[in-house]
């Protein structure tokens, strides 16, 4: 089991605001389906099952936000592993996708940047957990 608490009231309530977790799950079937048809970071999709790493993220999400007491899947360090290098670019072009989501989902500015924020977190591990 991965040890991952970063919740804090504010997150439980995104879980909240973003549906529970069918909107949660909606959001991020969304959101993956986006970032593997695109032109910048599309390919580090290819021949992954979207639908099976959208639900792995769902589970990390509502550990992370306090919703779930445990969570049995890998750390964002370890998903990335053997993934080609994420570059700077990569990563800010996948919360671009991500803001963009949540609009259309209409979550609302704060909203949004709370969740952006909490990827932000994630940044140096998964840029360094890529292959080179």
């Amino acid at each position: 089991m991965t040890n991952i608490k970063l919740s804090s009231p504010r997150l439980t309530a995104l879980f909240a605001d973003v549906g529970g977790e069918q909107g949660l799950e909606r959001v991020l079937l969304n959101f993956y389906e986006k970032m593997s048809r695109d032109l910048l970071i599309g390919f580090f999709f290819e021949g992954k099952d979207i639908k099976d790493i959208a639900l792995k993220q769902k589970s990390f999400l509502m550990r992370a936000w306090g919703v779930t007491p445990s969570y049995q899947g890998k750390s964002p360090a370890d998903a990335h592993k053997q993934l080609p290098r994420i570059l700077s670019g990569h990563f800010d072009r996948r919360l671009v996708i991500l803001a963009e989501t949540l609009r259309e989902f209409g979550l609302n500015d704060e909203s949004i940047e709370l969740w952006i924020n909490f990827e932000k977190k994630f940044r140096q591990a998964v840029q360094d957990s890529s292959t080179q």
